[in-house]
């Protein structure tokens, strides 16, 4: 089997820096060709770096964009997205791991021990089913060189087999903005008498 030798397989940002969770990120970091955005374990060069890397991703020209503004757009030019919550906790599922399933790539997740119950059936690389972080990075190393096997973790997307993620995203708190928005506007904007 060949490997990606040049391709940039993994995606990861953090900007909280924890202990725990940039130790399990160097770990697997260190296995897999990677760029590292935030504040956290950066090995881009700053924080802005994505932005130069990816200028399509940059949303209004006449605004300096923070850093955090692109990251997300830079997600979907990788295969993976390195996802990892700030605790595991039962159904503590955040916006980490969100943002890679809406970006296009396959996150390798670490957090909620019932992820399963959030997320499309076979959307997602649970890190923590994996006897070694060497046994995990041989397989999403082969899973980047096999086609098939890879597109079995986006048929959810063309077959409409979305279990409860619907429902999940619908309620996620990185979609209250627009479900704010979606109410207000319903009562006739921000000029209608409460009723």
């Amino acid at each position: 089997m060949i490997f990606y030798c040049h391709e940039t397989l993994v995606y990861w940002s953090s900007s909280r820096c924890l202990p725990e969770q940039d130790r399990l990120a160097k770990s697997l970091l260190n296995l897999l060709p990677h760029h590292s955005f935030g504040k956290c374990l950066n090995s881009v060069g700053g924080w802005d770096v994505a932005l130069s890397m990816y200028p399509k991703c940059a949303t209004d020209a006449n605004v300096v964009p923070k850093w955090w503004d692109h990251l997300h757009c830079a997600m979907s030019h990788y295969k993976f997205v390195l996802a990892i919550e700030n605790t595991k906790t039962e159904s503590n599922v955040t916006e980490k791991l969100f943002y890679a399933l809406d970006s296009g790539a396959i996150p390798i997740y670490f957090g909620a021990p019932n992820v399963g119950d959030f997320v499309p059936p076979h959307s997602i690389i649970d890190g923590t089913k994996f006897s070694s972080m060497e046994e995990l990075v041989s397989y999403v190393k082969a899973l980047a060189n096999d086609p098939v096997a890879y597109a079995e973790y986006h048929a959810w997307r063309r077959c409409g087999v979305l279990g409860n993620y619907v429902n999940t995203r619908a309620v996620s708190l990185d979609t209250l903005p627009c479900r704010l928005c979606e109410a207000v506007s319903r009562r006739g904007g921000r000029d209608a008498r409460a009723s």
